[in-house]
């Protein structure tokens, strides 16, 4: 092997090569790396879990950015540390097999929340890296200081990521004790034990869990005697050396009436936001739902569902449940135009209703400029990006003619609209940037945050 201040320099290479927040989401502080008499660039992990974690999301670009730096042919082996291959792994006897599989008694919580989640059909991206990352160190043993929380609006992944955080977090640790509760289960089954006595057996099952997962936090607001057992729940648990995650729809900031000293609880340990998931993720949704039915769907098409259906992974999985029905009992072909018919469908059910004032007032506001900006002539970048966005989105969210839209923008022609909704539909996956101010955006992101404005507006 070379000597650590090689594999040192190596390592600061390849993270910026794969962009060191990936690098640093994927690859804990006790990964190793080495290189051997080969050339062979070896990653080595402590655990399995993260191993194959890394291998899966940022592997194939460790290659390419190895090969650059390093020349043609060099390999990078992701792999996990030989101690923790040999390291002996406990037998069970017959009889504490038989107790195992005894059911356990009546505690008076509430059946789990069934999560299908796992790690393997997590799709990451820049909506949910941190979380991701987060939620896979935790579930292969790196603690954090306080709980876990992570947030975002409906339909962005929370549950998944912390089913996937459940079982990922099993299959590491199979003795330890995993509850997984929503906000009401935790009221209902809390407030139930306190009227009929049975509260120790709730303290002793919620309190001795090794990982207690809590969905919908911002459902417990204004339960003020509930709040205070979880704050005691909480202190309870990470003095035995436990971990709590935590999912909301609101940032712990944001919950109306939280008690001081929960927020406080919640700031001693990591917040991860999730954001909805840009055309990228979408498009790599959309892709693996497809391939589960074996629908056979071109890339172009799988591009126009991930751009139409913008609102979320439960409205994309509807589309293309939509698209299957429609091919598999109707026998239409999945063309562009069905994809865009059915995209449009979803929007209208699912989105509220918004108008092209809305629209100009809301990316009127993100770029901060005047709305009579975006219907005057003037062809400075600062207002013809906001502009060319204003139509497009006028177009996927209302009723509206090309005519219409070009008349409501400043009396253009129609033929200018449809030019700029072209042009925006080509640069969508390419990591394109727009003007926003003296600093500069990813197309996706701002189309992502304009449109969780319009949703919210």
């Amino acid at each position: 092997m070379e000597g650590p201040g090689d594999g040192a320099l190596i390592r600061d290479q390849l993270a910026d090569a794969v962009g060191r927040d990936r690098f640093d989401l994927w690859l804990s502080g006790d990964t190793r790396l080495d290189v051997d008499s080969s050339g062979v660039v070896h990653l080595v992990f402590p655990s399995a879990f993260l191993c194959d974690t890394a291998r899966r999301n940022i592997g194939t670009e460790l290659n390419v950015a190895a090969e650059r730096l390093l020349g043609p042919g060099t390999q990078v082996l992701l792999r996990v540390d030989e101690r923790e291959q040999r390291r002996p792994q406990r037998v069970r006897t017959a009889k504490q097999a038989a107790v195992r599989t005894q059911p356990a008694p009546s505690t008076g919580v509430a059946p789990q929340r069934a999560l299908g989640g796992t790690f393997d059909t997590l799709v990451t991206g820049r909506a949910n890296d941190l979380a991701a990352r987060a939620a896979a160190q935790l579930a292969a043993g790196t603690k954090v200081g306080g709980p876990l929380t992570i947030w975002g609006p409906p339909g962005t992944g929370k549950s998944h990521l912390l089913s996937a955080l459940k079982h990922g977090y099993r299959r590491t640790f199979r003795r330890n004790r995993v509850l997984s509760l929503t906000s009401e289960q935790f009221v209902a089954t809390y407030v139930e034990a306190l009227r009929g006595g049975g509260l120790p057996s709730f303290r002793q099952k919620v309190r001795g869990a090794n990982l207690l997962l809590i969905d919908d936090l911002h459902f417990m607001t204004g339960k003020r005697a509930t709040l205070e057992e979880l704050q005691h729940t909480i202190d309870h648990v990470h003095s035995v050396g436990g971990q709590i995650v935590f999912a909301s729809c609101q940032q712990p900031s944001d919950i109306p009436n939280l008690p001081d000293e929960m927020l406080s609880r919640l700031r001693a340990g990591l917040t991860c936001e999730v954001a909805p998931a840009d055309h990228a993720m979408r498009f790599q949704i959309a892709s693996r739902k497809c391939q589960e039915y074996e629908l056979s769907v071109d890339e172009p098409a799988l591009q126009r569902l991930a751009t139409g259906v913008s609102s979320g992974a439960r409205e994309l999985f509807g589309a293309i449940e939509r698209i299957r029905a429609r091919h598999e009992l109707l026998g239409e072909a999945i063309t562009a135009e069905l994809v865009d018919q059915v995209a449009s469908e979803i929007n209208y059910q699912t989105v509220r209703r918004v108008g092209m004032a809305d629209i100009q007032r809301v990316v009127c506001d993100h770029f901060g400029i005047e709305g009579s900006a975006l219907r005057s002539s003037s062809r400075h970048k600062s207002v013809t990006e906001p502009r060319m966005l204003a139509m497009w989105l006028a177009r996927k969210y209302t009723q509206a003619g090309w005519r219409e839209i070009g008349e409501y923008f400043g009396g253009r022609r129609h033929s200018t609209v449809i030019s700029a909704h072209r042009r925006i539909e080509a640069q969508m996956g390419r990591d394109t940037t727009i003007r926003r101010g003296a600093a500069k955006a990813n197309l996706e992101e701002t189309l992502g945050q304009i449109e969780t404005k319009l949703r919210l507006a």
